[in-house]
């Protein structure tokens, strides 16, 4: 999602389009896991001193990105908890620019968060709402902390409404998945295990039931800890279509968790 998103563009572009193993059975969380982050988003723990942040050092301006071919101003206004769950919308502005929302756990240009890192070996689940198709909207849930440890846990293009993205920038690797679970408006389960040789990723109708759809064979290293960072762009067409509306985009998540082997704080 960052800078060196145009070499994902570039490798995703000609990679294999992955879906289900045929016959592949759902699979749960390993028991011995500890659940060390859970957000339902029954209200929104925003600001300094709360659990997230709304800006991030991962973008030029902190609350813009126009080097990753961006149309975000980021503002808290965007983040609303009202429905019982997350939803940000992405408003056009008169400038031509969107105003957008993202959270983050850390390095939040002093916006808030706890400072909360994902480690090798977490599982990292999310159940997203994607917007719709044609907005030209570009959700994504990754990781960042300096920029060398960046995985896009999962990004979706509304241009090509029916795949989503997984990318490992740290030690490479990257697939465009295509299932049953993944379309415009719909809502999934997208998990992704961190491992330091491999990182396998899953789709599934609930937390509880997610089947394998790709491993990477590289994985993020023994060490790796980045914080995590969720938000809604609009692309400005440099590789994607740009919005063919200027109607509010939304999407929508109800879950985000992190489930860490054995006991570790």
């Amino acid at each position: 999602m960052a800078i060196r998103l145009l070499l994902a563009t570039a490798v995703t572009a000609v990679a294999t389009l992955t879906t289900a193993p045929a016959g592949a059975a759902p699979v749960a969380p390993p028991p011995g896991d500890t659940t060390v982050l859970l957000e339902r988003f029954d209200a929104l723990d925003l600001g300094p001193g709360r659990r997230w942040g709304s800006q991030t050092a991962a973008y030029t301006n902190c609350t813009d990105n126009p080097n990753s071919w961006k149309s975000d101003r980021l503002t808290p206004d965007a983040l609303s908890t009202a429905s019982g769950h997350l939803t940000v919308t992405a408003t056009h502005r008169a400038d031509g620019n969107w105003d957008t929302g993202l959270l983050t756990t850390g390095d939040s240009c002093d916006s808030g968060g706890t400072g909360f890192q994902v480690r090798t070996g977490d599982l990292v689940v999310v159940h997203v709402r994607l917007p719709a198709a044609d907005t030209g909207a570009w959700p994504c849930l990754w990781t960042w902390r300096d920029g060398g440890d960046e995985v896009d846990l999962f990004e979706w293009y509304a241009d090509h409404p029916d795949r989503i993205e997984f990318v490992n920038h740290v030690r490479s690797g990257s697939t465009v998945y295509s299932g049953p679970d993944i379309g415009p408006e719909r809502w999934a389960y997208v998990a992704v295990r961190l491992g330091a040789d491999n990182d396998t990723w899953y789709v599934g109708p609930s937390r509880d039931r997610l089947t394998p759809v790709w491993s990477d064979g590289t994985g993020v290293g023994p060490d790796f800890s980045a914080y995590l960072i969720l938000n809604l762009s609009i692309g400005d067409g440099t590789f994607h279509a740009p919005p063919s509306r200027t109607d509010p985009v939304t999407m929508e998540v109800d879950l985000l968790s992190v489930d860490r082997p054995g006991r570790h704080p």
